[in-house]
């Protein structure tokens, strides 16, 4: 015991630890420099008691980075036994340096050691590489050569290349050793001029993100919705090449990680704007507001398609969020954030050009599509988007919308109404001469008096007239009383109070109805294509084409239904001279009957589409947004419904169709004869009390598979009541509580998709 405490407290010398060294450039500059660096060895050897078991590499490390000398002594030393190789490099001497060099950048970030980082990151680039071998080697480690091209291209695995000192240091998320390393740089012609290969090539730290972005090497995938279920991420073991790649997911997401750090981005900006001459107009700056939104896409994309690392490209989306908000947070006033909402450089990896032509804030459009509610709810948006939604398109004039009195605003709307055929004329013919755009340019080049200009007008009152649509919330206000009035034209052809007995009549409001039917339509439709080509698709934009068509359709298949059955009418000579004006009078399987049937199914969506208006309002936003979120819910615990159905149905069926039920009263006999009734039997008990009276009564004979069916029956109730309807209960509650405690941003998010 005594001589096992002796032991452990014996003092570590270096000649014991030296030989346990994994690096020999280490062990040489240590065994050649000893009484340098034998004390300093031996006390940080005494001092610090880790599992590590390699203790002389890293004290030799912390050595060099602690070193605070102008000299920077240990580094001469390392670079004396670098030049001792240089005439015959073998490949173990290879391979230490460069662990030497990864160890010791990687020490410097771990250690937090700013100053330490950029003296080794300068030796480096003007002491080591100054020797021509050494420089050779660097390429080596960082560049290939393809023999089908002849072209040097990147490894990601040597020095520069994925460096994992850079990347820890982007994810400390440490502005100044980021910093650091993107200002390195060198070319290796200045260096190695007789190698004709290398006068293009640069030496510099770089992080490859390519793998989450196919856009940057080809730029048909650069649009957000395109292949959205194709993961351009291949695996290792789908590819076959199980033993040729050692990357994973996990390696690339690391590098993705990194790059979407906020102290990446504002360092790569400064790098690279640096050198830009931004007064040129073909040159692109790096904006790190665009690429934090990319991120932030791409983030959402991949936690779609690799659902298995959801939770870590949720740390990207949030932090990316939050670095976007903080930009907005650094706007001094509405102007500077005006400039944020104006340009995006990466707005065509979102959208088409037949989007972007029409967007007045990109930026905003794309916050709106990734929902980046605290972004939109921001007071900086809100006002912006508020001033333009009150302001002409040509004279910049404001509707004083906000500070109006209820009244007033009463007398608005109505003379909105009373006057809306007149504004609709004028915007129409606006429209086909090429919009207010070019009436705006002559505004800002002819600005004269206002009392001067009105006096050049015919009229103030026709001037209001032509310039009353210019102003975003009276084309809101416009396409709301154009639908109201759809949606009374509806009414008034199911009610059909004009109707002449036993005589088809095609009334005024029929026709009014397939007239606007079919202009909301063409309007969703053009709206759609331009959706189309930039694959970024609106909800309520295909739900109003589902409507109109069917609207259009149901009546198109009453003009034809009505067509067909009156040719067959002996006493009409005509359509309109038909006396069978009723559907139920062709049969319950005629064409007239279908499209009734899809007249009231698209009235009944027709009329839903009101929750899309009622999302402006701030008092019944909210619930709208709950509704949409807990129908999500019950389609949900829909699908596990219907399974339980098939699968109870189908077991009863089989159960009761063979019980003879022949020689008991007819109120005694089973009602599940077929599969129809089975399952409707199954399906409306969720909604009306338990029917046990369908299975029969005790008279029946075969007792064993009644019983049984029953009791399936009893488990089928036990399933839905007792399981699946709490179940949605519980989910109802969360996702109403989730809205609830963020209500005031997801409705802004909701109000300003309407508004743009």
């Amino acid at each position: 015991h005594l001589s096992k405490v002796e032991e452990m407290s014996k003092k570590i010398t270096l000649g014991d630890e030296l030989r346990k060294s994994r690096n020999q450039i280490i062990r040489n500059v240590i065994k050649n420099n000893e009484q340098f660096f034998k004390p300093k060895i031996e006390s940080l050897l005494n001092k610090n008691h880790t599992f590590s078991n390699n203790l002389v590499d890293e004290s030799f490390l912390n050595i060099v980075i602690e070193d605070e000398n102008d000299d920077n002594y240990p580094l001469k030393l390392i670079k004396i036994e670098v030049e001792k190789n240089v005439s015959g490099f073998d490949p173990k001497i290879n391979e230490a340096l460069r662990k030497l060099l990864l160890d010791l950048l990687l020490q410097c970030v771990e250690n937090e050691k700013s100053v330490a980082l950029k003296k080794v990151l300068t030796w480096l680039q003007y002491e080591l590489t100054s020797l021509r071998p050494v420089c050779l080697l660097l390429q080596e480690w960082d560049f290939r050569k393809d023999h089908e091209t002849g072209e040097q291209c990147p490894r990601w695995d040597g020095l520069t290349g994925n460096c994992p000192a850079m990347i820890r240091a982007c994810e400390k998320n440490d502005f100044q050793m980021v910093s650091h390393f993107l200002c390195f740089g060198f070319k290796y012609s200045d260096l190695t001029s007789s190698r004709s290969d290398l006068s293009q090539l640069r030496a510099s730290f770089r992080i490859d993100d390519s793998v989450f972005k196919p856009c940057v090497k080809n730029t048909e995938l650069q649009y957000k919705n395109r292949y959205k279920l194709k993961n351009f991420f291949q695996f290792p073991l789908s590819t076959g090449n199980c033993l040729e790649e050692s990357k994973d997911l996990l390696y690339h997401y690391k590098s993705f990680h990194a790059v979407s750090k906020p102290a990446y981005l504002i360092a790569q900006s400064k790098h690279v704007n640096r050198k830009l001459d931004l007064s040129e107009n073909n040159q692109t700056p790096y904006d790190p507001i665009s690429e934090a939104f990319h991120n932030l896409h791409i983030s959402r994309v991949q936690s779609f398609r690799n659902v298995e690392y959801k939770n870590k490209f949720k740390v990207v989306k949030n932090e990316s969020e939050e670095f976007i908000v903080k930009m907005l947070n650094c706007c001094e006033n509405s102007e500077e954030a005006r400039l944020i909402l104006l340009y995006d450089f990466k707005l065509d990896h979102y959208f088409s050009n037949s989007l972007i032509r029409d967007m007045v804030y990109p930026r905003l459009e794309i916050a709106v599509a990734e929902k980046h509610e605290e972004f939109v709810g921001h007071d900086y948006c809100q006002q912006i988007l508020r001033d333009h939604w009150l302001e002409s398109d040509v004279t910049g004039n404001k509707v004083q919308w906000q500070t109006s009195n209820v009244y007033d605003k009463i007398l608005y709307c109505m003379s909105c109404v009373l006057l809306m055929p007149l504004h609709i004329i004028a915007y129409h013919f606006t429209m086909l001469c090429g919009g207010y755009g070019k009436y705006k340019q002559r505004n800002s080049t002819n600005n004269k008096d206002p009392e001067e200009n009105n006096a050049n007008c015919c009229s103030s009152f026709a001037r209001q007239i032509w310039l009353h649509l210019s102003y975003p919330i009276n084309r809101f206000m416009a396409h709301l009383l154009s639908y109201i009035f759809f949606l009374i034209f509806l009414v008034l052809v199911s009610e059909n109070p004009e109707d002449e007995e036993d005589k088809l009549d095609p009334d005024w409001y029929d026709i009014a109805a397939v007239v606007m039917a079919m202009g909301f339509f063409v309007s969703e439709l053009g709206e759609f294509v331009k959706r189309y080509k930039g694959k970024n698709f609106s909800f309520w934009n295909i739900f109003d084409i589902a409507c109109y068509l069917i609207l259009l359709v149901s009546n198109l298949a009453k003009t034809i239904g009505y067509w067909m059955e009156c040719k067959r009418d002996a006493e009409s000579d005509s359509i309109f001279g038909c006396t069978l004006d009723l559907p139920h009078k062709y049969g319950e399987n005629s064409v007239v009957v279908v499209s009734y049937s899809l007249f009231g199914v698209g009235l009944t969506l027709t009329f839903s589409k009101l929750l899309y208006f009622c999302q402006i309002s701030h008092k019944i936003g909210p619930i709208a947004i709950s509704i949409k979120r807990v129908v999500k819910d019950v389609i949900l615990v829909a699908i596990s419904f219907f399974i339980f159905l098939q699968a109870f149905g189908f077991g009863i069926f089989y159960l009761m169709k063979n019980v003879d039920d022949d020689d008991v009263d007819e109120d005694c006999k089973h009602q599940l004869h077929d599969t129809t009734e089975v399952f409707k039997t199954l399906f409306w008990n969720l909604f009306d009390p338990a029917s046990i009276e369908d299975f029969g009564c005790s008279k029946i004979k075969d007792l064993a598979p009644r019983y049984l069916a029953m009791f399936l029956f009893a488990m089928f109730l036990i399933f839905n009541f007792l399981i699946l309807m709490n179940a949605l209960i519980a989910i109802m509650n969360s996702t109403l509580n989730a809205v609830n405690m963020n209500k005031v941003q997801q409705w802004k998010l909701e109000r300003t998709s309407i508004w743009l």
